[in-house]
């Protein structure tokens, strides 16, 4: 499954399932794959998701059998404080879907 997040004013960025529905949660919000955010909650929404991945021990990373590293949460959620703080900036509602 893979979750759009996109802003009244600003772009768009779609990411995994799994991690949208993690960093929705850190959000305060439900972590259901559909809901919005209203213009006026966007700036404790960022403040929360700031706090919680300013807090969260992530384990040390284990190479795949690929060698590669995984991809942390906290570099998961790096276009999605973009997004809100462009949100913030330009003004208006953020949403997310299924895509």
């Amino acid at each position: 499954m893979l979750i759009e997040f996109e802003g009244e004013n600003t772009g768009s960025i779609t990411m995994f399932g799994d991690a949208a529905t993690r960093l929705l949660k850190m959000m305060g919000q439900s972590g259901q794959p559909e809901g919005a955010i209203r213009e006026e909650d966007i700036p404790a929404a960022l403040n929360k998701l700031k706090e919680a991945l300013a807090h969260l021990q992530e384990p040390e990373a284990e190479e795949d059998e690929d060698g590669e590293l995984p991809v942390s949460i906290t570099t998961r959620a790096t276009p999605l404080i973009d997004l809100l703080e462009s949100g913030i900036e330009k003004g208006g509602y953020m949403m997310w879907k299924e895509k």
